[in-house]
């Protein structure tokens, strides 16, 4: 990574998911980039922004591409809650993306299969089109020996420290509850989780050429009880039993990570 360049930006969808790293920042003050609100402050001397976004793959991408215009930064982090896609993924695990896939860009042919279209990444050298889009390999590497270390707290209910994972991120403007589906999709993709907004950030820092990763935590496993989904409802009110844990986990990781930077 160029360690010249600007701060780095962390992004989330929530404020109750970006809360738990901005009460840790050093040196914290608002700072707001357009639309969005972002808090600016210091982990062990690295400058640090911490934007939310709004939930949503459009939110996101505009988000990230203030972010990027605004000040080259070192690197983006997007971290947050998201469903688990297997079954042994209990929430309170956390997942540090190697790669995000887009779960809702797809062909639906006449005889009603959906074939992934993946991503384009468009810039003035051309158009790249990938499966799957590759999170920066060393902060993924660096992020996981960190949280292999880590005593996460337990999550409400369970018995047992939650376990840390590495594999795909997948995004959808979608809330999948359907148990066949999160199969299929996790077949398809080989997604551990499925969240709004990765995709989105992930495919703007490609575009940009800035070093990206995402890390969630699983709030939601509808393969072991489906969560209670009323029309109107958003992220913070349908877990608002757990609102508290949201995001926790994974800003721990994210504060780590961000900490070795200095």
């Amino acid at each position: 990574m160029n360690l010249t360049r600007g701060p780095v930006a962390v992004i989330c969808a929530m404020d109750s998911e970006a809360v738990h790293l901005r009460k840790r920042l050093e040196n914290a003050h608002e700072k707001p980039l357009h639309a969005w609100r972002r808090t600016r402050g210091t982990l062990s001397g690295t400058p640090v922004d911490i934007i939310v976004s709004g939930i949503g793959l459009i939110y996101a991408a505009a988000a990230a591409t203030a972010v990027c215009l605004d000040r080259a930064p070192l690197a983006v982090l997007n971290y947050g809650c998201a469903g688990a896609h297997r079954i042994d993924i209990d929430p309170g695990d956390v997942i540090i993306g190697n790669q995000v896939v887009h779960l809702g860009s797809y062909i639906l042919a006449p005889d009603g299969e959906q074939r992934p279209l993946g991503f384009r990444v468009e810039t003035h050298e051309g158009r790249v089109h990938v499966d799957a889009l590759p999170t920066d390999p060393e902060m993924l590497d660096t992020a996981q020996r960190i949280a292999e270390t880590m005593a996460l707290p337990i999550w409400p209910g369970l018995s047992h420290e939650p376990r840390i994972w590495v594999g795909a991120v997948g995004s959808a403007d979608i809330w999948t509850q359907h148990p066949d589906t999160i199969n299929e999709l996790h077949t398809t993709h080989g997604s551990l989780c499925e969240e709004m907004e990765a995709a989105a950030v992930a495919q703007v820092c490609a575009t940009f050429g800035t070093p990206f990763l995402a890390i969630k935590d699983i709030s939601n496993n509808e393969l072991q009880s489906s969560t209670e989904v009323k029309a109107g409802d958003d992220g913070p009110t349908l877990l608002k039993d757990v609102q508290d844990e949201i995001g926790l986990r994974a800003s721990l990781v994210i504060e780590a990570l961000i900490r070795t930077l200095s």
